[in-house]
């Protein structure tokens, strides 16, 4: 005859909880753990931000030096630096395309499918071609005529510029100490900046109004045509290459219209100079430099809208306006003022709140959902 236990019954399932519990339960003779006050996995798109601030650092610095201090008779030609940037960029993408899909063979298979074979989809990637190849021809002018803090400032209005696109077109709401963090990285960015500095290489025949016209133009084009390429990268669609080779095949379609408009403005704005003195007439060194870094800089750029977003990538540009300016200290004589501490402590607590965005005045989240009554087991009986 069965009779019932006398101990309150038990389901299934708090038995299964019961026996991982004591499973789990650890030994008096084990160490223990220590606790971790720290921890945190480095991952593409931290990587990806790194390069980009080292790269927008030291081409700022150097496209200024190249055109602030003569090395020679002949003056190298800037829309030739830009053509030959994105002569660079597409090779490696179309390398980066056969590595990543397996071969020669794959190679051609995806750029017949996904290039030629979706024209539509190529023939938007003119808009933003058309805007890079104007934007990095600008940033020369704008250089060549603006001091380097002067340039730094002006340039950072790209950062509200892309929180507006971004809401406009992707449709991303920032929170809002996001929008706080915005606001104080605009306002630490020109506290940072002694704009009032002139560089040792100064040469008298810069022209301010037409430097600070061509970086306002560059910055509307790069905060426009970066959250307009975002959009396409992050996009579905059906693509005869995988996931991984994504990026490089947007790179590619975009290089298909870059690299022509590059030779155009080369022929418009200089064909009488490279016609008497060549393509490569003025270039040493560090011109080249100046090619290779803005060459990866488009790679850079577009890798960071792929694994994080524009306005981040506006933070690392921020970022790269202290440590340009710490630079221009021994290069360009710079005397940092007291205005600039308070903008690096402006700029670095910008940072800080944008990645953390704490929901300031927001509910606290709601319990998780209690399984309904039916998902309640049977107890168990003991049998005698």
């Amino acid at each position: 005859m069965a009779t019932s236990h006398s101990s309150p019954t038990l389901s299934r399932r708090a038995l299964s909880t019961m026996d991982d519990s004591a499973a789990t339960t650890t030994d008096p003779d084990t160490p223990k753990e220590k606790p971790k006050f720290f921890s945190y996995s480095f991952k593409i798109r931290d990587v990806v931000l790194g390069l980009l601030v080292l790269q927008s650092t030291s081409i700022v610095l150097l496209m200024r030096y190249s055109k602030t201090y003569p090395r020679g008779t002949i003056e190298y030609r800037s829309s030739v630096a830009v053509l030959l940037a994105e002569a660079i960029k597409l090779p490696f993408c179309l390398l980066m395309i056969a590595l990543t899909c397996g071969g020669a063979r794959e190679l051609v298979r995806v750029l017949r499918a996904d290039v030629l074979g979706n024209l539509t989809d190529t023939l938007k990637c003119a808009v933003p071609a058309v805007a890079y190849t104007l934007q990095g021809n600008l940033l020369f002018v704008a250089l060549a005529n603006l001091e380097a803090p002067t340039y730094q400032v002006t340039y950072q209005s790209k950062t509200l510029l892309t929180a507006l696109f971004s809401f406009l077109i992707l449709g991303r709401r920032l929170k809002p100490s996001q929008w706080l963090g915005v606001v104080l990285l605009v306002a630490g960015t020109v506290a940072a900046s002694d704009l009032s500095q002139k560089s040792a290489g100064h040469r008298g025949r810069e022209s301010p109004a037409k430097g600070l016209a061509a970086v306002l133009s560059a910055a509307i084009l790069s905060a426009s045509s970066s959250v307009y390429f975002e959009k396409m990268l992050k996009k579905p669609s059906m693509h005869a290459a995988p996931p991984s080779a994504a990026l490089w095949v947007r790179n590619v379609q975009l290089g298909a219209f870059a690299l022509p408009l590059a030779a155009i403005a080369v022929a418009q704005q200089d064909g009488t100079f490279v016609a008497r003195h060549g393509l490569l007439a003025g270039f040493d060194s560090l011109v080249w430099v100046i090619v290779l870094l803005n060459g990866c800089g488009g790679l850079l750029v577009a890798a960071t809208m792929k694994y994080a977003d524009n306005v981040v990538k506006c933070f690392a540009a921020a970022l790269a306006i202290l440590s340009g300016t710490l630079l221009s200290v021994p290069i360009f004589g710079f005397a940092p003022s007291p205005g600039f501490a308070l903008g690096a402590a402006l700029t670095i607590g910008a940072s800080v709140l944008y990645a953390a965005a704490p929901d300031w005045g927001s509910p606290p989240p709601a319990p998780p959902p209690q399984p309904p009554a039916s998902d309640v087991e049977a107890p168990l009986v003991e049998k005698k």
